[in-house]
C-alpha cells in the first residue's frame, strides 16, 4: 500500500473519529445538565419537605421521604462527576457534596426554627452550584428537549413556590420569603404560557388542557390560603397538578 493511500485512510479514519468524539461529548453534556435539573428540583423538595416536619414534627414518613431524596440528590452529584472533565464543574462538585454531608448532619437533629432557615439557604446554593454547572456544559438542544426543560423548570418550580409558601406561614424571614414567592409565581406564568403553546397530539393535549386548569386552581388557592395557613391541603393539590405533569415530560421523552 503507497504512503499516499496510507495517508488518505488514516484521514478518513480521523474524520470519522471527529463526530463520535462529538457524540459522545454531547452525551455526556446531556446526563450532566439533566443531573442538574433534578439537583434544582430536589434542593427545592428537600427544604420543602424540612419545613413540612418542622411544621408536623410527629410525622415519621416526611424522614422516610427527606432520607430518599437526600440519596436521590447524591446519585446526581455522583452522575454528573463521572461524566464531567471540567476542573470547574468538579470544584463545584466537591462544594456540593460538602453541603449534602452538612444537611444530612442537620436532619438527625430535631427539627429547629433555626434549622429551617440554614436549609432554606442550602437550598439556594443548590440552584447556583447546579445553574453554573450547567452553563458549563450547554449544547444546542433539540426542539423535543427544549420542551421537556420546560416541564423540569415547572415541575421545580412548583417545589419552589410550596418552600416558599411554608417558609412565609411560618414566618420564616416572612417578607423576603413572600417576595420570592410573588416572583416564583411569575416564573410559573411564563413556563405555562411556554407549554401552552405547543402543539401536542389530540390525547396529549387533553392533559396539557388539565394542567393550565390546575394551575389556575392551584394558583387561587396558594393567594387565599397564604393567610389561612393549611400547608397540608397545598400538598395533595399540589401531587395532582404534578402527576399531570409527569404525563408531558414522559411525552417529551420519548420524542426525544
Amino acid at each position: 500500500m503507497s504512503k499516499i493511500i496510507q495517508k488518505i485512510i488514516l484521514l478518513i479514519f480521523m474524520l470519522l473519529g471527529v463526530p463520535n468524539q462529538i457524540n459522545a461529548s454531547t452525551r455526556g453534556d446531556v446526563k450532566i445538565v439533566e443531573a442538574s435539573e433534578n439537583i434544582r428540583y430536589l434542593s427545592q423538595k428537600i427544604a420543602k419537605e424540612y419545613l413540612y416536619l418542622y411544621y408536623n414534627p410527629k410525622k415519621i414518613n416526611l424522614k422516610n421521604k427527606l432520607s430518599e431524596n437526600m440519596k436521590e440528590l447524591e446519585k446526581n452529584i455522583y452522575q454528573i462527576n463521572i461524566n464531567t472533565q471540567s476542573d470547574d464543574s468538579k470544584d463545584i462538585l466537591s462544594f456540593l457534596s460538602y453541603t449534602n454531608e452538612e444537611i444530612k448532619l442537620l436532619l438527625e437533629q430535631e427539627a429547629t426554627k433555626d434549622i429551617s432557615i440554614l436549609i432554606l439557604d442550602y437550598s439556594e446554593t443548590f440552584i447556583e452550584a447546579s445553574t453554573s454547572i450547567q452553563v458549563l456544559h450547554q449544547y444546542d438542544f433539540s426542539k423535543e428537549e427544549k420542551m421537556l426543560m420546560h416541564i423540569k423548570e415547572l415541575e421545580y418550580l412548583l417545589e419552589r413556590v410550596t418552600k416558599y409558601y411554608i417558609a412565609s406561614i411560618m414566618n420564616l424571614n416572612k417578607i423576603s420569603n413572600t417576595q420570592q414567592m410573588q416572583k416564583t409565581l411569575k416564573e410559573i406564568e411564563d413556563t405555562l404560557k411556554i407549554i401552552k403553546a405547543y402543539s401536542y397530539p389530540k390525547k396529549i393535549k387533553t392533559e396539557q388542557e388539565k394542567i393550565i386548569k390546575s394551575w389556575k386552581i392551584h394558583k387561587d388557592f396558594l393567594t387565599i390560603s397564604s393567610e389561612l395557613a393549611v400547608p397540608n391541603l397545598l400538598s395533595l393539590s399540589i401531587k395532582n397538578f404534578k402527576d399531570n405533569i409527569k404525563i408531558l415530560e414522559l411525552y417529551h421523552k420519548k420524542n426525544q
